[in-house]
């Protein structure tokens, strides 16, 4: 058995679904070929705590603190929502500091009219209607949109 084919049945044994390359989908997702990734368009999963969606275990999906800003100040800001157009669409982010990853604080992006602040203090069991998830991958040199 390949390693690839262990590793696969280890993942779906895990729960994870398990996506080829030739499967995936570039529908709901934006591509940022300035920062080489990709970026779901919509916050999801909403009113869900970090603990309830188990994201420690995703956290490398997450945006960083330097995408979140790029993002914001970019282009792609108004399609993602980033720009302060809508006060419904928060969501969380890597935690950029070791010390309040320690003590088990998430982060997380907030804009509202008028502002957009990044949250690095937040309690892991914390949810609200507005504050959801949106992941991101690395582009995949080759496809397009």
């Amino acid at each position: 058995m390949s390693k690839i084919t262990e590793s696969i049945k280890i993942l779906k044994k895990e729960g994870y679904k398990v996506i080829a390359p030739n499967e995936i989908s570039n529908e709901g997702w934006l591509d940022i070929p300035e920062l080489k990734i990709s970026v779901e368009i919509e916050v999801h999963d909403k009113n869900k705590s970090w603990d309830k969606l188990n994201l420690s275990k995703r956290e490398k999906e997450l945006l960083t603190v330097d995408q979140c800003i790029w993002l914001a100040n970019s282009k792609y800001a108004k399609t993602l929502k980033m720009d302060g157009s809508s006060s419904e669409d928060d969501f969380f982010i890597q935690q950029p500091f070791n010390l309040n990853k320690k003590k088990g604080y998430v982060a997380g992006f907030d804009a509202d009219s008028g502002y957009a602040c990044l949250n690095c203090y937040w309690d892991s069991s914390v949810s609200y209607s507005d504050l959801g998830v949106r992941f991101v991958r690395k582009k995949i040199s080759g496809g397009s949109k």
